[in-house]
């Protein structure tokens, strides 16, 4: 299992996802987050993978899981000569360190990209006089 971070994410990348068929273990999707001044978004790149076959789940509003399956177009016995596409199972785990408005999330399925995007929630400051 690995795991990268960055000042306010903290993204998993699991090997202990169920897989099927898949050139590895499980195949870990191309993904960006950016943050803008309003929302935080997700895009993964899932050529081949269909909408049917992703779940996001949001958990405690902090940690966004997203998880699938990619299916294997041609499992009658053939004979490769290359084989780079990857299929099987795939799990992100995405640790978010800012409060989200989870009521917002919406998600997209594009041309083999899923974009998701969850406006960040502003939280109302005040000023406190010190006596």
């Amino acid at each position: 299992m690995g795991k990268k971070n960055f000042p306010y994410f903290e993204v998993e990348i699991s090997k202990n996802y169920p897989s099927g068929i898949s050139t590895h273990t499980d195949w870990k999707p191309s993904t960006n987050i950016v943050e803008t001044r309003d929302s935080l978004v997700i895009e993964m790149e899932l050529p081949g993978v269909a909408k049917e076959d992703i779940a996001i789940t949001m958990v405690n509003n902090q940690e966004l899981i997203i998880k699938g399956f990619k299916k294997q177009p041609r499992l009658e016995p053939v004979t490769y000569y290359l084989f780079e596409r990857e299929f099987g199972a795939f799990f992100k785990k995405i640790v978010i360190d800012f409060p989200l408005e989870t009521s917002t999330v919406r998600s997209l399925m594009e041309n083999g990209v899923l974009t998701i995007e969850v406006r960040k929630r502003v939280e109302s400051k005040i000023s406190v006089e010190i006596k």
